[in-house]
C-alpha cells in the first residue's frame, strides 16, 4: 500500500490571500492529486497545522477548503488521516478546543487524532502524536517510550532542528534518545525538508514566505510493503529571484 503524506498546508495563510489560496491549491489540483490517482493511492496522513489562523476561520477560505480539497475525497474516493498541529489549537496549552473538530467532527472521509493513537494502514502500524503541550505532555511522552508501531508520526518541536534554514530550535524537546528505537519518524512542524539519522521533517508542500526561496518544496509517498519513503516535487513556485550586474 502507498499513503500519500502532506503537512502544514496552512490553509488561509497569508491573511486569507487568494493569490496563495490558488498557488496551494493549485498544488493539489495540478500535482498532488493527479499524481495519488495515476498511482492507485487512496489514503493521505496530515502530519498537522491543516489550517493557518489558530482563533477563527475566514469562510472564503473555508469554502474553497471544502470545494477544493474535500469535496475531491469524494470524487477520488479518499480518506485523510489528520494530526493537530500548533495552529489547529486555539489555546496553546491544550488541544482540547480545536478547528479541525469543530469543522470536520462529522465528515467521514476526515479523521481527526487529538491524542495519540496508533493506527493500521497497509498492514503497517503508525504511532501518530498530535501537538505536545503542557496537558498532554506526559501522556505523549509515555505513549512515544511504548508505542509497539514502527513508524512514528507527529508534530514535534526537537531541538537541534533547523526552524527556518540555518536557524536551530533551542527550546523544544530533547527526545531524540526515544525517537531512536522506531525505524522512522515523520514529521511535520518545521517547514524546511531535513533529516538527522531515523528523524525526518518533511517540510511545507509549497512555497508560503520569503524565506523559502531557496527550499525544495512537495510531497511524500510512504510505500508500506517496501517500507520507504519517496519525495514527489511541487514545480510550481511562488517566489524568484533575479540578478543583474548594472
Amino acid at each position: 500500500m502507498k499513503i500519500a503524506i502532506i503537512n502544514d498546508t496552512h490553509f488561509g495563510a497569508r491573511s486569507d490571500s487568494q493569490l496563495f489560496t490558488d498557488y496551494f491549491f493549485k498544488f493539489f489540483e495540478e500535482t498532488f492529486f493527479p499524481y495519488c490517482i495515476e498511482n492507485g493511492i487512496d489514503t493521505i496522513l496530515h502530519l498537522g497545522d491543516f489550517v493557518d489562523r489558530r482563533k477563527f476561520i475566514n469562510f472564503n477560505t473555508l469554502n474553497q477548503i471544502r470545494t477544493r480539497f474535500l469535496d475531491k475525497l469524494d470524487e477520488y474516493d479518499m480518506e485523510v488521516h489528520c494530526i493537530l498541529g500548533n495552529h489547529d489549537t486555539f489555546y496553546k496549552n491544550t488541544n482540547d478546543l480545536n478547528s479541525l473538530r469543530e469543522m470536520f467532527y462529522n465528515y467521514p472521509r476526515f479523521h481527526v487524532y487529538e491524542t495519540p493513537r496508533t493506527i493500521e494502514l497497509g498492514g503497517c502500524d503508525f504511532g501518530l502524536v498530535p501537538w505536545i503541550n503542557d496537558e498532554n505532555k506526559t501522556d505523549s511522552l509515555d505513549f512515544i517510550k511504548n508505542c509497539k508501531a514502527s513508524i512514528l508520526c507527529g508534530h514535534f518541536e526537537l531541538n537541534g532542528y533547523q526552524v527556518i534554514r540555518g536557524v536551530n530550535e533551542q527550546h523544544g524537546l530533547d527526545i531524540d534518545d526515544i525517537l531512536a528505537r522506531y525505524e522512522m519518524v515523520l514529521s511535520g512542524h518545521f517547514h524546511c525538508k531535513q533529516s538527522k539519522n531515523n528523524v525526518h521533517y518533511l517540510g511545507t508542500q509549497y512555497q508560503i514566505t520569503f524565506g523559502d526561496l531557496n527550499e525544495d518544496k512537495g510531497f511524500h509517498i510512504f510505500d508500506t510493503t517496501q517500507r520507504e519513503l519517496k519525495y514527489i516535487p511541487n514545480p510550481a513556485r511562488m517566489f524568484y529571484s533575479y540578478t543583474w550586474n548594472d
